[in-house]
């Protein structure tokens, strides 16, 4: 069996009836799951390992929120538009608590270990991963989850307590990064310093 087939199975007999009635709507084509809270759309998508094959499906999962209100809300105030509306994502493993197998991934083969393998991987998705993104619930607790990010973008974490009306924690962002700014990041820093509290 091919490896997008082999997820495709465990992800519709043993994922959907679980995440569906939490308010997740499936989508096959991604395969992805997606559920809107207020202006916020968490996601949780797939992604197969090149090395998977015949009978061997090696995947992740990647989590996003994504915020069309934000991409909105930067277009008024800098008057560009952002290439895409996601504010916080990471794969799996940089999610704190993530339970790991005796691989780096979930490893599918076809055989019937794989039930108790797909079974961890639900555990992780139901008492690790989304109430891990369920603590963003406005723009203070996305500017806070943003600044667990293993990499964290200074800027969008700024605009997020701008966005939540938190200007003191905004300047308090800006001055620490701009202290410890890379070249390439100064200047975006910078203008964010001079637009908002100048």
């Amino acid at each position: 069996m091919k490896p997008k087939e082999l997820l495709k199975i465990y992800i519709e007999t043993e994922l959907v009836d679980i995440l569906e009635p939490l308010g997740f709507k499936y989508a096959k084509s991604g395969p992805k799951f997606s559920r809107k809270t207020g202006p916020f759309t968490l996601i949780v998508s797939f992604c197969i390992s090149k090395y998977s094959s015949e009978d061997y499906c090696i995947f992740w999962s990647e989590w996003s929120i994504s915020s069309k209100d934000c991409k909105k809300w930067y277009k008024k105030i800098w008057n560009t538009e952002l290439v895409n509306d996601v504010i916080i994502g990471s794969s799996e493993w940089n999610i704190p608590n993530w339970l790991e197998s005796e691989h780096d991934y979930v490893v599918l083969s076809n055989s019937d270990v794989d039930k108790q393998e797909f079974k961890r991987f639900i555990h992780n998705v139901l008492n690790v991963g989304i109430p891990y993104y369920e603590q963003v619930i406005d723009w203070s607790t996305a500017a806070d989850l943003a600044l667990q990010a293993p990499i964290v973008f200074y800027g969008e974490v700024c605009d997020f307590y701008i966005m939540a009306n938190q200007r003191e924690k905004a300047k308090q962002i800006l001055d620490y990064a701009l202290e410890r700014a890379t070249d390439e990041d100064y200047e975006e820093l910078k203008a964010r310093m001079e637009k908002y509290f100048n």
